[in-house]
């Protein structure tokens, strides 16, 4: 996917087949690995991120992680004051589109994070298990958790942010509303 931000366009790939060997050949940085942590696990989620000044890479990174494999979907990531925030597996990184680098690094889900909403001033994060409000600090606001895990079945869209409310679907197919506040304004069983 390549989107057009400012002067120069960002390039965010998934890289699902790219082996070991081929991680510092391609990109510059490698995250979580040059923030001094070590991979536990073979990743799950491999994004590689490029940004591009007039035809010309100016600065790449990998991201690796090992919780629930994630895609590179609309939703995955946004962009916001020169910096690109996104979900992969269950962090959130937040990296400065100047240099790739890490602003932070949170779990926000113990299992996935699905996807990053603006919402005000904040950010909402669909994680699978949670929906959390954070700042762009990456500072938890408010989290919110039910019964179930929030994919549905059903085929029903289980996320949705209306003005300032925030509709929720689990796979039981309990429906929540959620106010600004993350405090629940209706409950109700739709199957």
């Amino acid at each position: 996917m390549i989107v057009k931000y400012k002067d120069f366009e960002v390039e965010i790939t998934n890289e699902p087949h790219l082996d070991s060997a081929e991680f510092g050949q391609r990109f510059k940085k490698l995250y979580p690995v040059d923030l001094g942590l070590e991979l536990e696990f073979k990743p799950s989620s491999k994004y590689g991120i490029r940004i591009i000044d007039k035809g010309i890479e100016k600065c790449s990174a990998l991201l690796l992680e090992s919780g629930g494999a994630t895609g590179i979907f609309e939703n995955s990531f946004l962009i916001k004051n020169d910096r690109i925030y996104i979900c992969c597996s269950n962090q959130i990184y937040s990296l400065n589109l100047t240099d790739l680098s890490v602003n932070w690094r949170n779990s926000y889900d113990w299992a996935t994070c699905f996807g990053i909403h603006e919402f005000k001033n904040d950010f909402i994060i669909h994680g699978e298990t949670q929906v959390s409000r954070i700042n762009e600090n990456g500072e938890i606001v408010w989290d919110f958790s039910a019964r179930d895990i929030f994919v549905n079945p059903d085929g029903k869209t289980e996320f949705k942010i209306i003005e300032n409310r925030i509709e929720l679907i689990d796979w039981q197919g309990y429906k929540y509303e959620l106010n600004a506040d993350g405090k629940i304004l209706t409950e109700i069983k739709t199957k």
